[in-house]
C-alpha cells in the first residue's frame, strides 16, 4: 500500500509528506526558495529539513466520526448563513460534532476524542491483521486532547499495546504527517526493536470554534484516523521522503478565543 502525497501548511507548520518521490511536490509560488541573492533572506522562502526513503509501509488505516451530525441547514439557525452560501464555497454540506458533555452521561457510554481515536486504532490494526501486542509505538496526533497531559498512553492502553510506548504530538493541521513520519524515523533505524507503530490523527475543534463567527464555524468538524506503519526492506518501502519547515512569523494571524 502507497499512499499519493499530501501537503500541508499553514502559518505555523507546514510538511509535504512524501509518499511519493520529493521532486514531484509542488508547492505554492510564496513558499518556494529562492535562488537569486536579492531574495536570499526572504522569509517566505521555504528552507526544509528532508527526509529520504523511510523503511516502513502502511498496513491497515482506519477513521471514526461522531454520531451527532449537522449539516449546513442546521447552521442557517445559527448564524446568518445558508446551505448554498457554504457548500458552493467550500464543498461542505454537513459535519460531525462531538456533543457536549453532561454531568449525568455515563462516562463509558460517551463520545469523546478518546473514544475516536481508539475506534480510529482499533479499525487500522484489524485491517493489519497484528495483535495488539504486536505494536511497538503509540502516536496521537492532535491539538484538542481530552487530557491535556496526552491521550497517547490512554490510548495505547484501550487498545490492548502492552509492549509500546506511547506519547501525543501537537503539529495542528500537519499533525498526522510529522507523526507519520517521526513514527517513519523510528522503523526506519534497524538498530532498535520497533517494528510496528500505530499513528492517529485526531481533533474536536468544534469545542474552540467560535459558533457566532460564520467564517470559522462553518468549517471544522470533529473525528480521527489512524494508521498501521510496520518495518520493511528498503524495496518494499511506502514512505518516500519527506520535507519539513515551520514559520511561526504567522502566530499573529491565529488567534483562539
Amino acid at each position: 500500500m502507497k499512499f499519493s502525497a499530501a501537503l500541508c501548511a499553514s502559518s505555523v507548520f507546514g510538511y509535504a509528506a512524501a509518499f511519493q518521490p520529493l521532486s514531484s511536490v509542488s508547492l505554492p509560488a510564496k513558499y518556494s526558495p529562492k535562488n537569486d541573492a536579492a531574495t536570499s533572506s526572504s522569509t517566505t522562502a521555504l528552507a526544509m529539513a528532508t527526509t529520504g526513503p523511510l523503511n516502513c509501509r502502511p498496513i491497515g488505516i482506519g477513521s471514526a466520526a461522531p454520531k451527532n451530525i449537522v449539516t449546513n441547514k442546521d447552521l442557517e439557525a445559527v448564524v446568518d448563513t445558508s446551505d448554498e452560501w457554504i457548500s458552493s464555497r467550500t464543498g461542505i454540506s454537513q459535519r460531525h460534532l462531538l456533543a457536549h458533555p453532561n454531568a449525568d452521561d455515563d462516562e463509558g457510554e460517551a463520545e469523546t476524542l478518546k473514544t475516536l481515536s481508539i475506534q480510529a486504532a482499533s479499525n487500522a490494526l484489524e485491517m493489519s491483521g497484528l495483535d495488539p501486542e504486536d505494536i511497538d509505538l503509540v502516536i496521537v496526533a492532535t491539538s484538542s486532547p481530552d487530557d491535556m497531559f496526552g491521550d497517547g498512553p490512554s490510548v495505547a492502553s484501550a487498545l490492548g499495546c502492552k509492549n509500546a510506548f506511547a506519547y501525543d504530538l501537537t503539529a495542528a493541521c500537519s499533525g498526522f504527517l510529522f507523526g507519520s513520519v517521526t513514527a517513519g524515523q523510528f522503523l526506519h533505524n534497524s538498530g532498535n526493536t520497533i517494528k510496528n507503530a500505530i499513528v492517529v490523527g485526531a481533533d474536536a475543534l468544534s469545542r474552540w470554534v467560535d459558533w457566532d463567527d460564520r467564517n470559522v464555524c462553518i468549517l471544522f468538524g470533529d473525528g480521527a484516523g489512524a494508521m498501521v506503519l510496520q518495518a520493511c526492506d528498503e524495496e518494499d518501502n511506502g514512505i518516500l521522503g519527506g520535507a519539513s519547515h515551520s514559520n511561526g512569523e504567522g502566530y499573529v494571524n491565529l488567534n483562539c478565543a
